[in-house]
């Protein structure tokens, strides 16, 4: 029994409603089989965009605009010729969310022309290569519950993390570390040259 003055704090949990009813809207439709280059590299670039400032719910099927501002990343709903002279840093690239809750990104042609661009590109993939290296598995590094994050990138993380436990066990990759299955240095080109 509770004493006179004290709260339950929430004991019909309607503050847990809207949360899961965003985690049931963020499942992965359908995760598939992919070679252990495919699952790092959909990792590696999903993380970048999810890394980016947005204060907005993403939907499979529609394109967004990934910019280099400052110091930080920005995923936008804005294409680069819609800002005009008011646009919020470097475009970077072309973002879609896929229905498995991975992220295909096609980097800007002018990428590699721009070494401030090249350079936080290379910052985000030896983040990313140390969080691989520093676990025992694939598994581990994936980012189920990233408390740091902002609301609708913690969530989408944990669909990205769903998704890719998923292709994991399909493709027979379950438990393989991220350097056994990096195979090379595959990846850096594959983040870094423009699709």
């Amino acid at each position: 029994m509770m004493s006179k003055g004290t709260s339950s704090g929430n004991p019909q949990g309607k503050g847990l409603v809207p949360v899961l009813d965003a985690l049931n809207a963020m499942q992965p439709w359908q995760s598939e089989q992919k070679s252990g280059e495919a699952i790092l590299r959909d990792f590696c670039l999903s993380t970048l965009v999810l890394s980016a400032h947005f204060d907005f719910r993403v939907v499979p099927g529609k394109t967004y605009y990934l910019y280099r501002r400052n110091s930080g990343w920005q995923l936008s709903l804005i294409s680069p010729d819609e800002w005009g002279d008011r646009r919020p840093g470097a475009w970077v690239a072309n973002c879609d969310l896929r229905t498995d809750m991975t992220w295909s990104v096609v980097l800007a042609a002018h990428i590699g022309e721009d070494p401030d661009l090249v350079s936080a590109l290379e910052v985000h993939l030896r983040g990313f290569l140390a969080r691989i290296d520093g676990a025992e598995n694939l598994e581990s590094a994936l980012p189920v519950y990233e408390q740091q994050l902002p609301y609708q990138q913690r969530m989408m993380a944990t669909a990205l993390s769903s998704s890719l436990q998923t292709s994991l066990l399909l493709s027979g990759l379950s438990g393989q570390s991220g350097q056994a299955l990096l195979g090379g240095n595959i990846l850096r080109a594959l983040l870094i040259e423009p699709g």
